[in-house]
């Protein structure tokens, strides 16, 4: 059985985090090691209170992995253990793409 999720981020509409054909909801909260999703905190709220699974993600960008990590981390802590972890590695914005190492 395939479970949807919508994914969200500080530009997505409130009808997105709570869209009633997905199941759960993955929520942006960070990207590189400077800047955090202004909505990440109510996103998450309002999926969480319309009975959503939960997910979080860091957008990598690309520069040291342990640094973007622990940004990631230190913004999640009281969540982690509710929410599925997820990174975000895409070509765009990420100084790494194509790095092999």
């Amino acid at each position: 059985m395939a479970l949807y999720f919508t994914d969200v981020f500080s530009g997505s509409a409130d009808w997105i985090v709570t869209d009633p054909h997905a199941q759960g909801t993955i929520v942006k909260v960070s990207q590189g090691t400077g800047y955090v999703n202004p909505k990440y905190e109510y996103q998450y709220s309002l999926a969480k209170t319309n009975g959503r699974l939960l997910g979080l993600y860091h957008y990598a960008g690309g520069n040291d992995p342990i640094a973007e990590a622990t940004y990631f981390l230190n913004h999640i802590q009281e969540k982690i253990g509710e929410a599925v972890l997820a990174i975000d590695w895409e070509q765009y914005q990420n100084a790494a793409w194509g790095n092999t190492n």
